[in-house]
Formats: C-alpha cells, sequence, structure tokens
C-alpha cells in the first residue's frame, strides 16, 4: 500500500470495510462445518514498543476472530484493528496511529487425509499449513507487510483443548515509506505454538512465534529473530454456557519486525514486555 493511500482519510472506512469483506469470507464456509467459533473482542495493551519510538505505546484492540473444522482440517481468520496512543503518532499527526493487520491459515490434517487415526508417534494429528497474512499503518513509516507461511504442524496430546507446535517457512514483502520503496525480504524459517488447556475455572491461553532473521531491511541493516508471545489466562464470565470471556496476561515481544535493538536510530525500542487485558464475546 502507498504512502498517500495509507494517509487517506478513508483509512477508518476501508479498515471495516476489510473487516466485513474478510468477515464474510471467513463466515461462509462455516456452513458445512463440523465446528466453528466466532469471537469478538477488546485487547488493552498500556507499555507496547515501536521501532523508532523513544516511549512505550499503549494500544486499544478491536479484533474479529474465527474458527472452524471440516472433514479435511480446519480454517482460522483473525483480524485485529488497533489505535496507537499519541507517543506513536500517524502520518498526519498528533493523534496516535491506526493499523488493520490479520491472518487467514488453513491446515489440511493428515489423519482426515489417510485415514489414520493411531496418531504420528508422540502427536495425535499431523497438518499441513498454509497462512497469509495482511496489513497496513498510517504513520510515515507506512509499512504494507504481506506474509506467506508454508509448514506443518503437530497436535499434541491434552486432555481438554489444544496445544499446537509447528515449523514453517515464511516470505515477506512490505513497504519502508522512509526511504519511499518496497522492499522483499529473505525467506525465514519459523517455529510456532500455540494452545488452549483447561486450568481450573478458565483456560491457560496463547501463542508463540519465533521468526529467523529474513535479510536486510529497508534501511540496509541486517534483521534478526524476531520473538513474540503472548499469554492469558481466561475466564468465562457467564459460566460455561455464556458467550462472554475476560483474562488478563503479559505479551513479549523481541526484536519487533526483525529490528535489530543495538542498531536502531531510537535505542531499545524493538522490545517489550507488557500486560494485556482482554475481553472477548463468543457466538
Amino acid at each position: 500500500m502507498s504512502r498517500s493511500l495509507a494517509s487517506s482519510p478513508t483509512f477508518k472506512k476501508s479498515c471495516l470495510a476489510v473487516v466485513a469483506g474478510l468477515a464474510s469470507l471467513a463466515l461462509a464456509p462455516a456452513q458445512a462445518a463440523n465446528w466453528s467459533d466466532t469471537s469478538v473482542g477488546m485487547r488493552y495493551v498500556s507499555e507496547q514498543s515501536e521501532p523508532g519510538v523513544t516511549d512505550s505505546v499503549s494500544k486499544n484492540v478491536m479484533n474479529f476472530t474465527h474458527v472452524s473444522g471440516d472433514n479435511l482440517g480446519s480454517n482460522f481468520f483473525t483480524i485485529d484493528l488497533l489505535k496507537s496512543s499519541s507517543v506513536d503518532p500517524s502520518n498526519k499527526g498528533p493523534s496516535g496511529a491506526q493499523e488493520w493487520y490479520g491472518f487467514y491459515k488453513r491446515s489440511f490434517s493428515l489423519s482426515a487425509m489417510t485415514g489414520n487415526k493411531s496418531g504420528y508417534g508422540i502427536a495425535k494429528d499431523l497438518s499441513l499449513i498454509a497462512r497469509f497474512d495482511a496489513g497496513t499503518k498510517n504513520t510515515t513509516f507506512a509499512p504494507s507487510p504481506r506474509k506467506v507461511r508454508l509448514g506443518m504442524s503437530a497436535a499434541m496430546p491434552v486432555t481438554a483443548g489444544f496445544w499446537d507446535v509447528g515449523v514453517e517457512v515464511m516470505k515477506e514483502s512490505n513497504h519502508n515509506g522512509i526511504v519511499g520503496k518496497d522492499v522483499s525480504f529473505s525467506s525465514a524459517p519459523v517455529f510456532t505454538t500455540a494452545w488452549s488447556v483447561a486450568m481450573g475455572p478458565g483456560s491457560f491461553t496463547g501463542f508463540l512465534d519465533i521468526v529467523g532473521a529474513k535479510g536486510k531491511d529497508g534501511f540496509g541493516e541486517e534483521t534478526k529473530t524476531e520473538t513474540l508471545g503472548r499469554a492469558l489466562y481466561m475466564i468465562d464470565v457467564a459460566g460455561p454456557k455464556g458467550g462472554l470471556k475476560a483474562g488478563v496476561g503479559m505479551e513479549y515481544w523481541n526484536n519487533k519486525f526483525g529490528c535489530h535493538n543495538a542498531k536502531s536510530f531510537v535505542k531499545n525500542s524493538c522490545t517489550a514486555t507488557t500486560p494485556v487485558l482482554v475481553v472477548e464475546y463468543h457466538m
């Protein structure tokens, strides 16, 4: 996305249009699904970092997520609409920047496709994974990430909930509005895991992504291994049959977007640990 488009006055309407359009695509196959879950929610992070921004950034995040399973595997779609505090200004300033980021992931279960119900070693199942990420942000940098991730995941044996562990390869393109050019990064390995396990009156949920170095960025600097993890404890506020959930947890992001802390023009702006508050309604 170009810098002028990212800074357009219609940015908010565009974000909502993206949500509506992609949400309808995500929900379309749910009629044939064996199971599905759709949620809308709000998330608040108080001390996130942004490369090049001196102070910690607080963000309010609206989220839409849809997950469903069919005879071949599962679909997972999620999108965030994020609003930064004023220390991370939009390219029009001085109000905080706005952004959207989402991805769609399709998994194909080997057990379902081969009929093997006995598992694969310690794994209950193995799945082939295809994932596509996209986003944009109305800052002077005007990022426009596009990512393709392909790989395999293993479903670990947990009695209540799920725990998936995967290995993928990622190819990313992006835009650097500071230097005014698009960037095609080198392919990078990804280790990823996600979980939701029943624990007491609620569940322990989260994910961890470790993305290897992906070559040089738009400034010509070598990228570093990026780590993003979020762990939450979620409780059914309205009881087991209710749709409202609330939770609290922590998020850790190191070398954000592959940014090198030691070489960033604002030192230590690429790493942060922040508390997270979440409210979700599941339908």
